[in-house]
């Protein structure tokens, strides 16, 4: 990206008509300059007619919530969703009968296909895949292989696929490794069941819109202009397939920060941001930061040193220092010691912790980890299924998230061709598809009371009384009658099934990981670390490295607004002296 157009979050692109790429850091206003740009294109563009639209995709569903709360009364020309929900809905969904296996039959049951879903590998798909590729003689270690199985992801090499774990080591369980010719069949083995994971969704989309690319026509045709926010974070599949897009006709525009990327593990590369080019491009680049004070920028710009873009700070009235604390062990103290600063400096209630694992985030949140959904589900996956739907609503709700959590139930109450609905439900019940909205919102305010009124109740109180509500709707449950199941529904909390219940995405949580907050920004941050050596991408930071380290700690620092506090285990008096170099403060002074 040579010599980009410096421009401001107010300015507007004058030739609409042109593919372009948007470079902008933490705080510089990218989701205003969207915003701005479709209202630009919609109000100004002739390809914008009855039969199209403008397409925006966004990385998380936190982030197309919010454009579609931004964009008001221009919503009807624009389909706002994330890019495997754009694929699924216009490739994978209507063709999926194109695909083929090398016999010619199709790869994939399309009758029980029902969207996507994250990959789980239950005991009895490890199971079951394990007995068809015959290795449980000597990979016996079934956690290991649960976890390899889970990383699976489609690798593009040289035009061609592969199916392997994203981190090779994980092919090694014990003193074998698993053969990267067996991972198909664990795939299959729920393709016939008609169930697709969010990786597959890549796969085959670039495999229909390779063998037919006459469906990149009919995508140009329904989508003039395709707009991508938060582009840093795509995989080489994702890159290939937008630019095909965008030889076919549809006008392109990413905007991103490569110093943000931090998706390596899904297979997201800086790299690729950086390189995307299609002909006849206009480059950009936003430099201001509004959204830190004048000494978090600054501080960034540290962090950010050696990159093509260094911010400017806007804001006049924010100036506080950067702080640091040590942390002796009681996290709670620490805490505690955190908001003793926010009170000082009288600031606002709006603030977050952030830890770069789950495992910490445990820890600050004072929660007890176990594999309590993990044993549920090898006892009982589809009441697992059920309840995990429900709680995840919970969750959501209390994320003030109230129409994702009503689409996650509706999303569970898993129907066949007939509309009949699938165990835990009792056989020969109808849900048609207009009555399941219905359902799920009477479900959702049932869980919300419930559990608000008692989170310790045991898993089988809890499941007895949904039984009674759905009894009054018309619907029956199979009860929990004896063996396994009830004895782990007696001994399980409601509690404990919450706290081991991670969402993939968070809104408004106060404690979270750090990946959990990319794309938000709060009035008072607090950055945990665990060690010394992650404090080390902090004193010799390496924002263009292969690994995401020192951009993880980036997203961390620029969701400050006005207070950025730093916390770590107890430091040498020589990395401490580093830290105070850089003009960061310590908290209380010892």
């Amino acid at each position: 990206m040579s010599n980009p157009i410096v421009i401001s979050s107010d300015d507007k692109i004058e030739n609409i008509h042109s593919h372009f790429k948007v470079i902008a850091g933490p705080g510089a206003g990218k989701t205003y300059w969207l915003i701005e740009h479709l209202k630009n294109v919609i109000h100004n563009s002739k390809n914008i007619t009855n039969t199209s639209k403008i397409a925006c995709i966004t990385y998380t569903t936190v982030g197309v919530e919010e454009i579609l709360n931004r964009l008001d009364k221009n919503i009807d020309n624009v389909e706002v969703s994330t890019i495997h929900g754009f694929l699924y809905k216009n490739i994978v969904k209507p063709y999926a009968h194109l695909l083929l296996d090398e016999e010619g039959e199709p790869m994939i049951n399309i009758e029980e296909m029902s969207g996507h879903v994250k990959n789980i590998a239950s005991p009895g798909k490890v199971y079951q895949w394990q007995s068809k590729v015959n290795n449980s003689r000597y990979i016996t270690d079934k956690i290991k292989v649960k976890e390899c199985l889970e990383e699976l992801d489609w690798i593009l090499e040289e035009n061609d696929f592969i199916l392997k774990p994203r981190n090779e080591f994980k092919r090694r369980i014990g003193t074998y490794f698993i053969k990267v010719e067996d991972f198909p069949a664990y795939k299959k083995l729920f393709w016939d069941e008609g169930v697709i994971h969010h990786e597959d969704v890549l796969y085959f989309s670039y495999r229909l819109l390779k063998k037919h690319p006459i469906l990149l026509e009919h995508i140009s045709a329904k989508y003039p202009f395709m707009f991508l926010d938060e582009f840093q974070d795509t995989n080489p599949i994702q890159a290939e397939i937008i630019k095909w897009i965008g030889k076919s006709g549809t006008v392109i525009g990413v905007i991103g920060d490569p110093a943000q990327s931090i998706f390596k593990f899904q297979g997201a590369t800086r790299e690729k941001f950086i390189d995307f080019s299609l002909p006849n491009q206009i480059d950009l680049k936003i430099e201001n930061n509004r959204r830190s004070g004048k000494k978090i920028v600054q501080f960034l710009n540290h962090i950010r040193q050696g990159d093509s873009l260094s911010q400017k700070e806007i804001r006049t009235d924010s100036f506080n220092n950067i702080y640091y604390m040590e942390c002796s062990g009681n996290v709670d103290q620490t805490i505690s010691r955190f908001h003793d600063l926010r009170k000082e400096m009288k600031l606002k209630e709006d603030y977050c912790i952030l830890a770069r694992r789950n495992d910490t985030v445990q820890i600050l949140n004072n929660s007890e980890t176990t594999e309590v959904w993990t044993d549920f589900s090898s006892i009982d996956r589809y009441r697992e299924s059920l309840l995990k739907s429900l709680l995840s609503g919970y969750k959501l709700v209390n994320d003030q998230r109230i129409d994702m959590a009503i689409k996650e139930i509706i999303r569970n109450l898993k129907t066949n061709q007939e509309d009949l609905l699938r165990e835990p439900f009792q056989d020969n019940q109808f849900l048609g598809s207009i009555s399941k909205r219905g359902l799920a919102v009477d479900l959702l305010e049932f869980v919300v009371n419930k559990i608000n009124y008692n989170k310790n109740q045991t898993i089988f109180e809890f499941y007895n009384s949904l039984n009674d509500l759905l009894n009054e709707k018309g619907y029956t449950l199979k009860r929990i009658m004896r063996g396994k199941i009830r004895e782990f529904s007696e001994e399980t909390t409601v509690q404990e099934l919450l706290n081991n219940l991670i969402l993939p995405e968070e809104k408004s949580t106060e404690i979270r990981t750090i990946h959990k907050a990319k794309g938000a920004e709060f009035e008072s941050v607090m950055v945990y670390f665990n060690d010394e050596k992650e404090i080390e991408n902090l004193l010799n930071p390496d924002i263009d490295a292969s690994k995401d380290d020192t951009r993880i700690l980036y997203v961390a620092l620029s969701r400050a607004e006005d207070l950025l506090c730093l916390v770590s285990p107890p430091l040498e008096s020589k990395i401490k002296k580093k830290i105070e170099d850089l003009n960061i403060r310590e908290w209380p002074k010892s």
